[in-house]
């Protein structure tokens, strides 16, 4: 049976297990972690790696609980480390002393009792809460004990004229409650440490600096700064992160067409794009996602951050050139001309704006069906004149409008505009032979009554002449107007469409 250490010293829940077993080794050995460790049959490095047996053994030989000390217990592995079943990147949790408050030191008393902290393994919080100072960083940041950190910046003493004033921040009062707690609701509670971290330093680093900073090359207080305005923000919820996109997207100076989400949002796209994929980043990803998906034209099948776009949201001028096979400035002069880029856009202005699916769905439907004026006359039954007139005179709209002869160099025209008139012709009255002599068409009528050819029709159309057609045929030169009605319509004063 091992027998038990005394006097018994408590473990500290906010310590490290490490800084634990290095306080027991230096009270009842004199020695390092090692020699502790070696007398109770724990092998050092497997015990500084975390590992659950050498923990375990080392609790039973102390008389401490377990599931105590592997709380306080960093497990690394070969590319990342593990701390209360979260994964963490080693350049945000680290096992080694990289940062000491000298000032909580010198509150624990002499060396033998001095702690590392947990909370100043998290290497993005460089302040102290307690004492609203500045940590001191120790470099090259590999000691594995706490008395070896403070030497290496020349003693307590040293290190305490080293700190400054710091405020800390609402994200470091959330990093300490979150320690201390089990009970974790909420919304970022639901998410990892690091998540929460690297997603507020993220959006503050833009916020701060714009999106051409480059994080690794910002001091630790400028990075602390930032993530303390991030946090402010992310702890919001997801409503205000977006909200916090839009205003980082109107200060972006890009202004190429081609400019793309690096462009716009930086850092923060950055990291989600290429920098977070040992460890999941967190709900923030889809929210920029949805952001982009948002603001950028994007096709379905083509990827952004990691998965493939399922349905396209928007349309540019781009996009839309290639999808109708349209040369791109003349796409833009057609998308004028349809009132949805502004009279006169550069080529630059209207690169960059994007238009809903809904918007322009039709008109991408119809450009890919479109009739051909000269095929116009056929397709509807009437002749070369008559479809020129009904064009002129709006009763047939092309697929882009002109606002003068020879403005649009290839009139085209919907089927589904052509189907339509032919469609309202189908509703009217077929004619027997016995009305044979009692009607005309509409070229006749013209000719025999006087009218034009876009009057009369829009007349029949609408239903205010009588007008049947041949049975079998509902083009236009299957319709016959009552001869009576036009008789009558050709009186002083009378005029087509208006019936007795």
């Amino acid at each position: 049976m091992t027998k038990l250490l005394t006097p018994r010293i408590p473990y500290d829940a906010a310590e490290t297990i490490q800084s634990y077993a290095a306080r027991l080794s230096f009270f009842h050995t004199g020695q390092g972690t090692s020699r502790l460790l070696e007398d109770y049959e724990v092998r050092p490095a497997r015990f500084a790696a975390g590992h659950h047996d050498e923990v375990a053994k080392f609790a039973a030989a102390v008389g401490e609980d377990i599931s105590a000390l592997q709380a306080g217990t960093v497990r690394t592995y070969s590319r990342y480390n593990s701390f209360r079943e979260e994964d963490f990147s080693r350049n945000v949790l680290s096992t080694h002393v990289r940062q000491f408050c000298p000032h909580c030191l010198r509150e624990d008393g002499p060396p033998a009792e001095w702690r590392h902290r947990l909370i100043w393994c998290f290497l993005p919080i460089p302040d102290c809460l307690r004492h609203r100072s500045s940590l001191v960083e120790v470099t090259p940041g590999d000691a594995a004990d706490i008395r070896d950190a403070v030497a290496c910046v020349g003693g307590l003493d040293v290190a305490e004229t080293s700190t400054s004033y710091a405020e800390g921040g609402r994200h470091l009062a959330w990093l300490h409650a979150r320690l201390s707690s089990s009970n974790r609701p909420g919304w970022l509670d639901g998410q990892s440490i690091e998540q929460v971290l690297n997603a507020s330093e993220m959006l503050g680093i833009v916020l701060e600096h714009g999106q051409g900073a480059r994080p690794g090359r910002l001091s630790r207080r400028d990075r602390s700064s930032a993530l303390a305005t991030g946090f402010r923000i992310y702890e919001e919820g997801a409503g205000a992160v977006y909200g916090a996109l839009d205003e980082i997207r109107r200060s972006a100076t890009a202004t190429a067409v081609h400019a793309g989400p690096l462009a716009m949002y930086g850092a923060l796209y950055d990291w989600l794009d290429r920098r977070s994929q040992l460890i999941a980043p967190g709900p923030v990803r889809d929210i920029l996602r949805e952001h982009i998906l948002n603001h950028d034209a994007y096709a379905p099948g083509e990827r952004l951050l990691g998965e493939p776009v399922g349905k396209r949201r928007l349309h540019s001028v781009i996009s839309l050139a290639m999808t109708l096979k349209v040369n791109r400035r003349r796409m833009s002069r057609l998308l004028q001309k349809l009132g949805l880029v502004p009279e006169g856009a550069t080529d630059g202005e209207s690169g960059r704006l994007v238009f809903p699916v809904e918007e322009v769905e039709q008109l991408i439907k119809d450009y890919e069906t479109a009739i051909p004026l000269a095929q116009v006359p056929d397709y509807i039954g009437g002749t070369q004149s008559q479809t020129l007139a009904l064009y002129r005179a709006g009763v047939l709209p092309p697929v882009i409008p002109a606002d003068a002869p020879g403005a649009v160099r290839r009139v085209i025209f919907a089927r589904r505009v052509l189907d339509d008139l032919l469609s309202r012709i189908g509703e009217l009255s077929p004619f027997d032979d016995t009305q044979r002599e009692k009607v005309l068409s509409i070229g006749e009528a013209c000719q025999r009554h006087g009218g034009r050819t876009e009057d009369l029709t829009q007349a029949v159309l609408a239903g205010k002449i009588e007008a049947f057609r041949l049975p079998g045929d509902t083009r236009l030169h299957a319709v016959r107007v009552s001869v009576s009605e036009l008789a009558a319509a050709g009186q002083p004063g009378r005029h087509v469409g208006n019936r007795p």
